[in-house]
């Protein structure tokens, strides 16, 4: 959307630097920012420098300087004497007033130029366009020119659309890579809640769409298995960037930080209890979302043994269930085997296929003809190869990072059992008498490749009143209360784990 007249912003750079001036124009675009650039705004016969000097006096509201080594190489540019008239008007303006933006399309420093009362263009902030950081420079950037330029700010939501939509950056990339930038500035933290409630809401529209739950799979029986993981593969792809988000905050965040998080996994399973009709394997995948982000904030607080952030994200969240009087508690209105109940051929499916980097039709097929092995806890494999990406940078070691999973399925069982107990104690509710949250750590006892349930059972015993857990008033800050959990836990996690042979 490129403007000869009225309000733009002036984009100046050396030819040299085409390719990259495309893609900043491209983010420009697809955030409805105008924009002034010489071969799109220069007509046929125009008078260059007039043409030039009035785009950048008359209209431009910013003016993005673009630096490079092809910049910094030239002695003689069109680009520098841009710049003078950049310089002059920036003199003429209040300080503190955003108009002169630096873009680093590398490394390299900004150049040193005069701009009045001891100031260089150094001085100022600049975006860098390059490196592992584009993405979330160019969403900042387009945030801030948007912010001076448009009748209407533009959120930090549309920045992450507008980037996303011009460029083959990944949405969970990004939204992990703002996280990190506006969770420690104060400033941005409003920002940074609604960030995390777009992504919340686009997961909602999708749990709250009744004509989807409603559809007819038909075919066969491995084209329905097909089908069904498919809608599990795509409602994974659209929850992992509040995962990714989620893992920083789960980390680093405080307990009054989290709560657009917290919220967020309160709506995911609140909607997947709604009464609808419809097919009732897509009914029952509408837990997915809530599932997959309890076990990524039990793997993000445990390894980094934020358990006050895990109280309060997961253990104190509660919800409204149908059938109940008084909240319940999230461990409790969902487990790790709700989305895929009785779907034992999806499970492995998905398992197999993301596990082996083969297609849906190849994993049933391989599966049913008996070519591929099924697995002991398909949907707790599945979400372990998943999640691995976002945690890549947490735990790179294999290893660490399988440890650190299994030590989060049996914390988020163990809490999931006191939820039970408190609640069979007083009399309240149909209650389960049991935790449902088991997974792959129950076959990795049995072959004999840790016990995260005996570590912590002996962690809580030989730290006592002391223990992380207890300090952080999970199990009510009582010590009998999280013995007693971690027991009758244990009593079924051996019972399940001699099935595993």
């Amino acid at each position: 959307m490129s403007e000869a007249k009225g309000k733009h912003v002036f984009v100046s750079y050396v030819h040299e630097d085409a390719a990259q001036v495309d893609a900043l124009c491209s983010i420009l675009e697809a955030a409805q920012i105008p924009y002034w650039r010489d071969r799109k705004s220069l007509g046929p016969g125009d008078a260059w420098k007039a043409k030039i000097r009035d785009a950048i006096r008359d209209g431009s509201l910013v003016f993005l300087a673009c630096f490079s080594e092809n910049s910094r190489a030239k002695d003689k540019s069109h680009m520098n004497e841009e710049l003078t008239l950049a310089v002059e008007e920036y003199r003429k303006r209040p300080p503190g007033r955003t108009w002169l933006i630096p873009v680093r399309f590398d490394g390299g420093d900004v150049p040193e130029w005069d701009l009045g009362a001891g100031r260089t263009l150094s001085d100022l902030n600049y975006s860098d366009l390059f490196g592992p950081r584009y993405a979330p420079e160019a969403a900042s950037l387009a945030t801030t020119i948007h912010n001076v330029i448009g009748e209407k700010q533009l959120s930090p939501a549309a920045a992450l659309e507008a980037v996303e939509q011009a460029t083959s950056a990944d949405r969970a990339d990004l939204l992990k890579r703002l996280t990190k930038e506006m969770l420690v500035d104060p400033a941005r933290r409003i920002e940074l809640d609604d960030l995390v409630s777009q992504e919340v809401q686009r997961v909602l529209a999708v749990l709250t769409d009744a004509d989807r739950v409603a559809a007819t799979v038909g075919g066969t029986g491995n084209e329905q298995v097909v089908r069904y993981a498919t809608e599990a593969q795509d409602l994974w792809e659209l929850t992992k960037p509040f995962c990714a988000s989620l893992q920083v905050a789960a980390r680093w965040g405080s307990p009054d930080e989290l709560v657009p998080w917290s919220n967020g996994i309160r709506s995911f399973v609140q909607a997947a209890t709604k009464i609808t009709g419809g097919t009732t394997a897509l009914l029952e995948m509408r837990h997915l979302p809530g599932v997959v982000s309890i076990m990524a904030a039990g793997l993000a607080c445990a390894s980094n043994r934020r358990w006050d952030n895990l109280k309060v994200l997961v253990a104190d969240t509660t919800i409204r269930d149908r059938h109940e009087s008084k909240p319940l508690g999230l461990l409790e209105a969902t487990s790790p085997h709700a989305p895929f109940d009785q779907q034992e051929w999806t499970t492995n499916t998905l398992a197999r296929s993301v596990m082996s980097g083969i297609s849906f039709e190849e994993a049933i097929e391989g599966i049913t003809s008996n070519r591929l092995t099924k697995f002991y806890t398909p949907a707790a494999d599945w979400m372990f190869a998943i999640l691995r990406p976002i945690f890549q940078d947490q735990l790179p070691d294999e290893d660490s990072y399988a440890a650190e999973f299994d030590r989060a399925e049996v914390i988020l069982g163990v809490l999931a059992q006191d939820l039970v107990n408190v609640r069979l104690a007083v009399g309240e509710g149909r209650g389960w008498g049991r935790s449902r949250w088991f997974g792959r750590s129950t076959w990795r006892h049995a072959q004999h490749r840790g016990n995260a349930l005996e570590d912590l059972k002996h962690e809580a015993e030989r730290e006592g009143a002391k223990w992380g857990p207890l300090r952080a008033d999970l199990f009510g800050g009582e010590r009998a209360r999280a013995e007693s959990a971690i027991s009758e836990y244990q009593e079924i996690f051996e019972r399940i784990s001699m099935n595993r042979f």
